[in-house]
């Protein structure tokens, strides 16, 4: 099997997944319904994701690559990196989120989920840990260049930031998820006054 092979059946596996996670929640998405969804033997479907941890892990994963996607790091694709905005950098983040409702859900799922089994909460740490470096990366160049910060303070400053940035992304899926009356241009609003320099 070819790793190319092998990486478009992941990707169907995790979008068959996906689906099943949104409509029946972690609990309710058993792998029996997951594998019926995908149509796939469970031998072929345990071959590439040996527990449902793994594969909801997978599924938020994927969730969370698309809405970082667009960071903005190279937007043209020509090498040229545009000057980094703290706060339209966050608030382009929340509104890739807004775009796609079913990311924000299913990451409400894989986390909510992660509170009550140990294993997918490892996972789900991990998750958030690279979240939150990237954040810690965008900010802390910026820290450096823009603030004048030395690199050991800049360091330090950005992993306080860090935390913040990082509540701000929870508070919109939580809250935008769960909360009666959300406004999305509020919460826009003051996610662009806390990261404002």
């Amino acid at each position: 099997m070819s790793e190319q092979y092998r990486q478009r059946r992941r990707a169907q596996i995790v979008e068959a997944a996906s689906g099943c996670f949104l409509e029946h929640g972690y609990e309710g998405a058993s792998m029996h319904r997951i594998i019926a969804a995908t149509g796939l033997s469970a031998g072929a479907l345990y071959n590439h994701f040996p527990s449902k941890q793994e594969l909801v892990l997978a599924a938020a994963g994927a969730a969370l690559d698309r809405v970082l996607a667009g960071d903005g790091a190279d937007p043209a694709g020509d090498g040229a990196v545009p000057a980094f905005e703290p706060a339209e950098w966050l608030v382009a983040l929340l509104e890739r989120l807004a775009a796609d409702p079913a990311t924000t859900r299913l990451l409400l799922v894989t986390w909510g989920a992660a509170a009550t089994d140990p294993a997918l909460g490892a996972l789900a740490g991990e998750h958030l840990g690279r979240l939150r470096a990237l954040v810690a990366r965008r900010y802390g160049r910026w820290a450096v260049e823009e603030l004048g910060l030395d690199e050991a303070a800049a360091q330090e400053w950005t992993g306080m930031f860090a935390q913040a940035i990082l509540s701000v992304l929870q508070g919109w899926v939580v809250q935008s998820c769960l909360l009666p009356g959300f406004d999305p241009e509020a919460y826009r609003d003051y996610a662009r006054t806390l990261a404002a320099p």
